[in-house]
C-alpha cells in the first residue's frame, strides 16, 4: 500500500495484516479506534492464520521484505510512532525496531515487563495461546523467570470468534463473539483468583474490553494503553 510522502504533523503508523473480517468499533486495526492522525500500511499476503502460526526468525520469514518496506515507508512519511494490527508480530519486535529510529510497539505484550515489576502475576488473553512461544516472550522483553509468572489463556479454537478472525471470514456475530471472549476471560480469572491485570494480546479483542472488565473485575489493558501511540494518533491530550 502506498503511504503519503509527507504528513502535515506527526502521526501513528499502523502496520496491518491482509484481512477481510469485519472490524468492530474499538478494534485496533481500525484507524478510527486510534485517533485523527493515522497512516496505514497493509502487508499483502500476511493473513491472520499465517502470522499467528509464524515461528521463524525475521531473517528467514517470507514477510521480512514486506515488513521492511512497511517500516521504511511509514518512517519516510513522517510518523512519530508505529504499531501493528497483530500481537503475534511481537516475535519480530527487535528486528523491526532495528529498521528505524521511530519507536515501534508491535504488541500489547510489550507492556508485560513493566507490569511484572509491580504485580506477582499478569494475565494474557490470546486468540491462540498455543502458538505463543519463547520467541514471542523474548520479543516482548521477558526472561524465563518472568514468563513463569504469566497466566495465559486463549479463546476456544472452536469458537465463532476465532474461526471468523483466523479464518479471515467476511461475517462476524458480535454478540456471540462477545459471549465467547468473556467466557474465556472469566475462566482465566477463576484459575488465578489473585490476578489483578489482564492484557489483551489480540487487537481484535478491545471491542469486548468493557464486557470483560464487568464480568471479571480485572483491569484490562491493550495497545491503547501505550501513551506514546495515543499521542502519535492525536488522541492523548497532555495536561500540565
Amino acid at each position: 500500500m502506498t503511504v503519503p510522502s509527507f504528513l502535515p504533523q506527526s502521526a501513528l503508523g499502523l502496520i496491518k495484516l491482509d484481512t477481510q473480517f469485519p472490524r468492530l468499533p474499538g478494534d485496533l486495526g481500525l484507524a478510527s479506534s486510534w485517533g485523527p492522525r493515522v497512516c496505514e500500511f497493509v502487508v499483502q499476503g500476511a493473513f491472520p492464520s499465517i502470522i499467528v502460526k509464524q515461528q521463524q526468525s525475521f531473517a528467514t520469514s517470507q514477510f521480512a521484505g514486506k515488513l521492511t518496506q512497511a517500516v521504511k515507508a511509514l518512517t519516510q512519511s513522517g510518523v512519530s510512532a508505529m504499531t501493528t494490527s497483530c500481537g503475534f508480530l511481537v516475535i519480530w519486535q527487535k528486528a523491526l525496531q532495528a529498521l528505524t529510529q521511530v519507536p515501534i510497539v508491535t504488541s500489547s505484550l510489550c507492556l508485560l515487563p513493566e507490569l511484572l515489576q509491580k504485580e506477582e502475576q499478569v494475565g494474557v488473553l490470546s486468540i491462540d495461546e498455543k502458538s505463543l512461544t519463547p520467541m514471542h516472550w523474548l520479543g516482548a522483553g521477558l526472561n524465563p523467570q518472568e514468563q513463569s509468572r504469566l497466566v495465559i489463556a486463549g479463546v476456544s479454537s472452536e469458537s465463532h470468534f476465532c474461526q471468523a478472525i483466523l479464518g479471515n471470514q467476511t461475517q462476524l456475530n458480535e454478540a456471540l463473539a462477545r459471549e465467547e471472549v468473556v467466557a474465556a476471560a472469566f475462566k482465566l480469572k477463576k484459575s488465578a483468583p489473585r490476578l489483578k491485570t489482564l492484557i489483551l494480546e489480540c487487537t481484535n479483542l478491545p471491542p469486548y474490553q468493557l464486557a470483560i472488565e464487568n464480568a471479571t473485575g480485572l483491569k484490562v489493558l491493550s495497545l491503547r494503553d501505550v501513551p506514546q501511540l495515543l499521542r502519535a494518533a492525536g488522541t492523548l491530550i497532555e495536561t500540565v
